[in-house]
């Protein structure tokens, strides 16, 4: 269905981010006071500081080609209820991980000092332990499951062969079973900071925005703090080898696992559907590079968004209405 195409792009910048870690602790700043001048009555002023945003990413728009695969829906409703769910399941399982995969691509390439640099740090946290859990369940399915016994009817190319075996080595490390079961879905029942011993008060602080979002906290302290069930997985000296070393392995098994559910979908829609869908060719003019729009945590909230508040507060004042007629009126129909 694809070209097998390796995760350069996500796991050269995933190994860069041990040195930007550091590149951010030498670049720390801190609020200083000024001396006072000589001859001066005393009066110490303050630096205002502006927290450096993370650097624009330069990116340019070319076309990209994409195959549109048209399924009749006539030709779905006719397959068996479990060929169908298995076109439908092993799509969604695609959609999470490739949508997760690139989000987290833009998040890493984000992480700087700062405000924003700190909250793309704590993004790339989250989507990365989300990945790994959606590759957790996803593949349970494929091993062990209807869906298994479904794909399984359909025989497999050795080189496809060849990589489940692949993914199933490398889900046997505790790493991707660990995030999914201590991490990704779960809260822990308390933390704290005691296997980061860098951390100091540049690392200790929270961000209040001055804005129309209520609770619109963001807590550094708080990210760093929950790194330490990560670092349990990999017991490095230096927490910031440690967390590369997870991510890697995380994004290595998630090229693996894309591949792998891309190839299983295009033999099961030729081997069910041959000759009944069609292919055109869709070119989106103006597309960024990967990483060019990065996702934002610091944003202002829409200038009419108190109209906004306005409309869906009438819409559920009027809704109330009707509901309360129907309530106090029950044999009329309108």
């Amino acid at each position: 269905m694809c070209q097998y195409v390796s995760d350069g792009t996500i796991r050269a910048r995933v190994a860069q981010l041990r040195q930007t870690l550091m590149a951010v602790r030498r670049k720390t700043r801190k609020v200083r006071r000024a001396k006072p001048r000589s001859g001066g009555r005393g009066r110490i002023k303050r630096k205002q500081r502006r927290s450096a945003a993370p650097a624009e990413i330069a990116s340019e728009r070319k076309p990209l080609t994409i195959r549109k695969l048209t399924l009749p829906a006539a030709a779905l409703r006719a397959l068996p209820p479990d060929r169908r769910s298995a076109i439908l399941l092993l799509g969604l399982f695609l959609n999470e991980a490739n949508w997760l995969r690139k989000l987290l691509v833009g998040a890493a390439m984000s992480i700087g000092e700062g405000p924003e640099g700190q909250a793309s740090f704590a993004l790339t946290v989250q989507l990365a332990t989300t990945l790994a859990a959606k590759i957790h369940e996803g593949w349970q399915k494929v091993r062990a499951s209807e869906l298994a016994r479904t794909i399984h009817t359909v025989a497999l190319p050795d080189a496809l062969r060849a990589l489940r075996r692949d993914i199933n080595r490398a889900l046997a490390t505790p790493t991707i079973r660990t995030i999914r079961n201590s991490y990704s879905f779960h809260y822990p029942a308390a933390l704290d900071f005691a296997k980061l011993t860098s951390i100091d008060d540049a690392d200790t602080v929270l961000y209040v925005t001055e804005g129309a979002y209520n609770g619109d906290v963001f807590s550094h302290l708080s990210s760093l703090a929950a790194l330490e069930p990560l670092l349990a997985i990999e017991t490095a000296s230096d927490w910031r080898n440690a967390l590369v070393s997870v991510w890697n392995e995380v994004t290595h098994i998630a090229g693996l696992y894309c591949f792998f559910l891309s190839e299983m979908l295009g033999l099961l829609i030729n081997e069910w559907l041959s000759g009944q869908f069609k292919i055109d060719t869709v070119i989106e003019r103006h597309v960024p590079e990967i990483g060019g729009n990065p996702p934002r945590f610091f944003v202002h909230a829409p200038s009419d968004l108190d109209a906004m508040r306005a409309q869906v507060a009438a819409e559920e004042n009027a809704a109330g209405a009707v509901r309360a007629r129907r309530v106090t009126r029950p044999d009329e129909t309108e």
